[in-house]
């Protein structure tokens, strides 16, 4: 999902006159013993969850509140409001804007940076967990996974984990989906949604907190590049008598999310030439060594390499193929592989979403590397599926994972070769495996071993 703040976005008064309203059921506090909610940036916590925590705290319920980054990135294009001075010019409103909500609620200001939260997954899900505590009748609150924002996601996954291991009940409350979606959306989840109405002591609380959020709800300045984040429009989603939030998926738990989508991996790459440090790092070089080492055979005629981001590892498969089709999802790291792999007439570099635009081709080798913990359970499996479909006769596919759990990837990197292993239409003949990732090669169910193939046993 891509959208832009400065688009006008769909209307409060659109959503409102939908007649699946009607149908929503309320969200209630009566067992509540814990709130704890989780914002990505300052100003989530309020905007989303702002009438919640007011109506928490009206009825005695102690209040938590973790925000994870100060949102120092908010106005990247701005030439007066250094990201240093937005840190502390955000800090001081989001604190504000608690205590107008819940005077004397716990406040944590985790400090991670914005834009990069992925990163720092592990570090907000030990805060939520640590939150939580031995607390029984807690309700978490984060934003909505679905919502679109790369930090969103990362910040609902982090709490899904925290309320699992510890059985707090979750709820998700949508920000951006307001501005992108519209109610007949697919995306929309109407089934899963829960209203909470507000009094009109929590409505006044919550206006008054978000009027505390200056730097987002006005201009910084009159400069461009100073222009207000939440426009009077939008904001208006945050000024109902009621909030909305998204109940778990009960039949999935929170490592089995939705798959990341082109926007995550948009955003990842901004203003970074090699997040992965692909062209830096001894891991990864000797990472692409082994895979290259693992190839049972010296050379292959084509090959299909899912998520090749800078085109590294394209590079090195290309002096083993005579064919290379290169696939990512976002348009940035294909630019930078097309500079790498200029004059190399034997690689194509394309922009696919495989789950829709699986090419129409057979081939004799298939790389999956470090992509498929991207995706859904239902997707993985699908996935598995057509590569296996997609081999010549003697293909290979080879699967190459991080194990270490990362919090907004919606699988594990065992769980990606766990779903190769059970193919019935594929045969592992090889592997590696250490602490940090998994490499394992895979053929049709008649392949047999390089020894084999080439006589000597």
């Amino acid at each position: 999902m891509t959208f832009d703040h400065r688009d006008a976005g769909t209307t409060n008064s659109a959503w409102l006159a939908s007649e699946n309203w009607a149908s929503v059921p309320s969200l209630s506090l009566d067992d509540v013993g814990l709130l704890v909610v989780v914002a990505a940036h300052p100003d989530d916590e309020t905007l989303g969850a702002g009438g919640l925590i007011a109506a928490a705290h009206a009825a005695r319920i102690p209040v938590a509140v973790i925000v994870a980054t100060a949102g120092e990135r908010s106005h990247p294009e701005s030439t007066t409001v250094t990201p240093e001075r937005l840190t502390v010019i955000r800090r001081a409103e989001v604190v504000g804007a608690i205590d107008a909500l819940a005077p004397g609620a716990s406040i944590q200001l985790l400090g991670l940076p914005d834009g990069e939260l992925r990163q720092h997954g592990d570090s907000l899900t030990s805060a939520v967990r640590a939150a939580i505590g031995d607390h029984s009748g807690v309700l978490v609150a984060s934003p909505w996974r679905g919502d679109g924002h790369p930090d969103h996601t990362v910040a609902a996954n982090a709490a899904a984990m925290a309320a699992e291991a510890a059985g707090a009940t979750l709820v998700e409350y949508p920000i951006w989906g307001w501005h992108w979606a519209e109610p007949s959306s697919p995306q929309w989840p109407w089934e899963r949604l829960r209203t909470l109405p507000l009094s009109a002591e929590a409505t006044a609380a919550k206006a008054a907190a978000l009027a505390l959020h200056r730097s987002q709800t006005e201009p910084l300045s009159d400069a461009p590049g100073d222009e207000a984040i939440v426009s009077s429009s939008f904001a208006a989603h945050f000024r109902r008598d009621f909030e909305t939030f998204v109940v778990a998926d009960e039949s999935a738990a929170a490592l089995s999310g939705e798959s990341l989508e082109q926007s995550y991996f948009d955003t990842f790459y901004q203003g970074r030439a090699d997040p992965w440090g692909f062209e830096t790092r001894w891991y990864e070089e000797r990472k692409r060594a082994l895979t290259l080492a693992a190839l049972p055979r010296r050379r292959f005629g084509s090959a299909l390499e899912i998520g090749c981001s800078i085109g590294v590892l394209t590079a090195e498969l290309a002096d083993r193929a005579d064919d290379v089709l290169a696939t990512d999802i976002a348009q940035a790291p294909l630019d930078l592989a097309r500079e790498r792999l200029a004059g190399r007439s034997e690689v194509r570099l394309e922009r696919r979403a495989l789950q829709q635009e699986w090419p129409d081709e057979t081939f004799d080798l298939i790389v999956v590397s470090e992509v498929g913990y991207y995706l859904a359970a239902d997707r993985l499996d699908e996935l598995v599926s057509r590569a296996a479909a997609s081999l010549n006769d003697g293909g290979i596919v080879v699967a190459c994972h991080w194990r270490h759990p990362v919090s907004d990837y919606p699988m594990r990197g065992d769980d990606v070769h766990g779903a190769f292993h059970r193919s019935a239409r594929l045969k592992c003949i090889g592997g590696y495996a250490d602490d940090d990732f998994l490499l394992d090669v895979f053929g049709l169910p008649g392949a047999v071993s390089v020894a084999t193939a080439e006589g000597l046993v």
